[in-house]
């Protein structure tokens, strides 16, 4: 299934997309409980196992997507179906405006150069002299930093290049969204803790990454300043869940600039992969649903190249099976 938070008028709700439509998760299965299943409080049922928030609807689990399995199979997105009260239940794309997937999450991880031609172009080797180095290290602990809640937006939203940087980057990277509560989770386990997959684009800002600074051990990264600033953290444009992704090793991804093809990749290009990166988060940490893992991009970056984004570009960053999340790029106010 394909899982959108979306907004109609100045309302934030949950949806499912079907056929290139919007059912609003909610409103339908209140349709349903009462049209099939003959219930007399469906409104309350619905309310109960199908939230207009996606945290909280992931927080319920199986139950919630059983539920929206049947609103899928239910509805038919070609006829003008109305909820119980009389309201609008199906919409166009054009007639809702889709927001981050998880507009609200509880925590955010990035990996970084966790991909092997990543490592290559920034350690300006080969990709074959790139894997032999990694394999000979043996890495198993990947490079974690985190983004803050204010770096989420969503499709459309804009990037924005703020007045103390004039090197904006972007990073097309898959990133995975939990769906179960879980801390200490075994690699082997980790599978029934995904709730689905979506496209990720890590927004960075070279020049305050790598800040001046008498400090002695300056040449550290800032991951803080250098990823974490406000609207660094594009996602969307849905939430794919894991039965529609059974092997999230072989998407091919994108970035595009104002339709240049600036980064060209596939996740099977991953150095550490998903098992082992949850397993090791949730070493001591609790994750909860909708907590949201970006698993790193491939080459291509504006680092290496110097084509950093400047106001008016429009930056899409694509994966294979997850859609495409398209964000204009502005100057800040």
């Amino acid at each position: 299934m394909r899982l959108v938070t979306f907004r109609v008028h100045t309302e934030s709700r949950v949806g499912l997309v079907k056929d290139e439509r919007v059912i609003d998760l909610n409103s339908a299965y209140a349709l349903y409980l009462r049209d099939v299943e003959g219930e007399d409080d469906a409104r309350r049922i619905a309310d109960t196992f199908t939230p207009p928030d996606m945290k909280a609807f992931l927080r319920i689990g199986e139950r919630g997507l059983a539920a929206a399995r049947e609103v899928y199979k239910f509805i038919d997105v070609d006829e003008d179906a109305r909820g119980i009260d009389g309201e609008k239940t199906v919409f166009n794309l054009d007639e809702v405006r889709l927001g981050a997937p998880i507009p609200n999450p509880d925590k955010v991880y990035c990996l970084a150069v966790n991909y092997y031609s990543h490592f290559a172009e920034v350690m300006g080797v080969s990709l074959e002299e790139a894997k032999r180095r990694v394999d000979s290290w043996g890495l198993t602990v990947p490079v974690i930093f985190q983004k803050p809640s204010t770096s989420i937006i969503g499709p459309g939203d804009p990037i924005m290049i703020p007045r103390v940087s004039s090197k904006v980057d972007y990073e097309v990277e898959l990133a995975v969204v939990i769906g179960k509560r879980g801390k200490y989770i075994p690699k082997e386990k980790v599978g029934e803790y995904i709730a689905g997959y979506m496209v990720f684009n890590d927004v960075s800002f070279r020049d305050q990454g790598f800040p001046k600074s008498d400090f002695k051990y300056y040449k550290q990264i800032n991951w803080v300043k250098g990823k974490g600033l406000d609207n660094s953290a594009p996602t969307g444009p849905q939430l794919v869940t894991k039965d529609e992704v059974p092997d999230p090793y072989n998407l091919k991804m994108f970035t595009r600039v104002n339709g240049e093809v600036r980064q060209e990749g596939n996740t099977g290009d991953m150095i550490i992969k998903i098992p082992e990166i949850i397993e090791y988060l949730s070493n001591g940490v609790t994750l909860n649903p909708g907590d949201i893992i970006s698993t790193g991009t491939c080459a291509g970056v504006a680092l290496v190249s110097g084509l950093y984004l400047k106001p008016g570009d429009v930056v899409e960053a694509e994966i294979e099976e997850l859609g495409v999340l398209s964000n204009p790029v502005i100057r800040e106010p």
